[in-house]
């Protein structure tokens, strides 16, 4: 499957969740890493997270400031004990990307 099939199907799947839970799946879903420790924990038909189990994984710095974005794009606030910029820059090309188009999805600026 190509990216645009796979964008395609993603979009007929997610309009009907909520900014903050398809802010969080474009996240998690970047890095196949990510994936398979975060996603298990994402529940999309209760819209729930358990970020707790979450960041209980063995994360590299990149992985943690994500995850961190996404908690940002989940509650719409600051994290208190995480500065989300400190380690922004440890995150790769992709990941930096998806955290971006994240924003986007939780804002309103894209679908």
């Amino acid at each position: 499957m190509n990216q645009n099939q796979k964008t395609v199907e993603q979009n007929e799947i997610q309009p009907q969740l909520p900014t903050q839970l398809r802010a969080v799946l474009r996240i998690v879903t970047a890095d196949s890493e990510l994936q398979q420790k975060a996603l298990p924990f994402v529940n999309v038909e209760r819209r729930e997270i358990d970020w707790t189990r979450i960041f209980r994984h063995d994360l590299s710095s990149g992985h943690r400031a994500a995850l961190i974005w996404a908690k940002i794009c989940w509650l719409d606030e600051m994290p208190v004990k995480a500065d989300p910029m400190d380690r922004a820059f440890s995150m790769d090309k992709c990941l930096r990307e998806a955290v971006i188009e994240a924003l986007k999805i939780r804002w309103g600026l894209s679908h």
